[in-house]
């Protein structure tokens, strides 16, 4: 098996979120699967198998140190740049299955982007609710969006969705993960989105953190399912002008990791239908998995 260190979200090595690339894993068993993820636990792994239905181009499966994930945008990200860069597949569509079904993975020039359909956004948070997560974020109350509430998304994972007025109170963010662990056990909550809008005119951009303590992850340095979470949210409080259907979000600054996620929706009879998800990606390392001597 051949395995790859990139770095997704990013044309500089080092920031974005890294993520491993193992090809050639059919065969192997899903024991050799962990134990490969636990022994590069420092990223998620995104496995590539050959596809086995003609419905799919490739098979991918992911796998954290702790178990496997039905899907993973920033190792998606990474697997497609390492199957272009060997010329394992073309730039324009291809069909990946894995644990979400089918999705459509594009690649123009350098550009990875992935098809995510639209999540479901519960009923926005109760304030006082809300008041706890700040506090657990130590951000000031009075730091919350004015208008814009807390809500969860639900697509694969749950993410809560926590809006603030001015990009500049990211920085100041000294999350409590034990309380964080405690709310998102009481919320059905997997991770914390904390973002802010910049906009000027009908071009804007986003820049956000995200923690995830219930994943083992304190906090994620570029989250690309978050960003879809994250457009369904905007478009249903109507935040895109008729001639904006596309954003940049920034994230990992706080981390030294910063990356770049291009937003796109897809919009149909008025209805938001899915977001498209792209960022580049660079390679960091290769290698090989050797033989082993048991």
């Amino acid at each position: 098996m051949r395995i790859f260190q990139v770095d997704a979200f990013t044309n500089t090595r080092f920031t974005g979120n890294p993520a491993t690339v193992v090809l050639d894993a059919d065969g192997q068993s899903d024991a050799t699967l962990l134990a490969v993820a636990q022994e590069f636990s420092h990223a998620e792994v995104a496995f590539v198998f050959a596809a086995n239905d003609p419905d799919y181009d490739v098979r991918v499966r992911f796998f954290n140190a702790r178990k496997e994930a039905p899907f993973v945008g920033h190792a998606t990200v990474a697997a497609h740049a390492v199957l272009l860069a060997l010329g394992r597949r073309g730039v324009g569509a291809c069909r990946q299955h894995s644990g979400t079904g089918i999705i459509e993975v594009t690649a123009a020039g350098t550009l990875i982007a992935f098809r995510q359909t639209a999540p479901e956004l519960d009923t926005p948070l109760p304030f006082k609710t809300t008041l706890r997560v700040a506090e657990a974020l130590r951000l000031p109350a009075t730091e919350l969006h004015e208008i814009m509430p807390a809500r969860i998304a639900r697509k694969g994972g749950t993410r809560l969705l926590v809006p603030i007025g001015d990009s500049r109170q990211l920085d100041n963010l000294a999350p409590n993960f034990d309380t964080l662990l405690s709310l998102g056990n009481e919320l059905g909550a997997d991770g914390f989105f904390v973002f802010a809008l910049n906009r000027k005119a009908d071009e804007w951009s986003t820049e956000s953190r995200m923690f995830c303590p219930a994943l083992g992850i304190p906090e994620d340095p570029v989250s690309g399912n978050a960003h879809a979470m994250l457009a369904s949210y905007l478009w249903d409080l109507g935040q895109f002008g008729k001639n904006s259907m596309t954003f940049i979000g920034h994230q990992g600054r706080q981390m030294k990791r910063p990356g770049q996620v291009t937003v796109t929706l897809e919009i149909d009879q008025g209805s938001l239908v899915a977001a498209r998800i792209g960022g580049n990606a660079v390679i960091v390392s290769e290698g090989t998995l050797a033989p082993s001597n048991g």
